[in-house]
């Protein structure tokens, strides 16, 4: 088991700038993703629309 412990902490003092870099890109992701939104129906969509607020509509395509 000591072997196993010494063996994670030397890959960890090797690895410890790329392991940060993943860490930020992930921690990057997380923070600045848009969440999903609750509008259901096309309804509710022409309802925000014309509610006399400005709103910012962003659509995405996986394709």
């Amino acid at each position: 088991m000591d072997g196993l412990g010494a063996r994670l902490v030397r890959i960890l003092r090797e690895n410890w700038l790329f392991l940060l870099i993943i860490a930020g890109i992930v921690g990057a992701f997380l923070f600045f993703r848009t969440p999903a939104s609750a509008v259901s129906s096309v309804a509710e969509v022409d309802a925000i629309l014309q509610n006399g607020q400005p709103t910012l509509i962003e659509f995405y395509t996986n394709t």
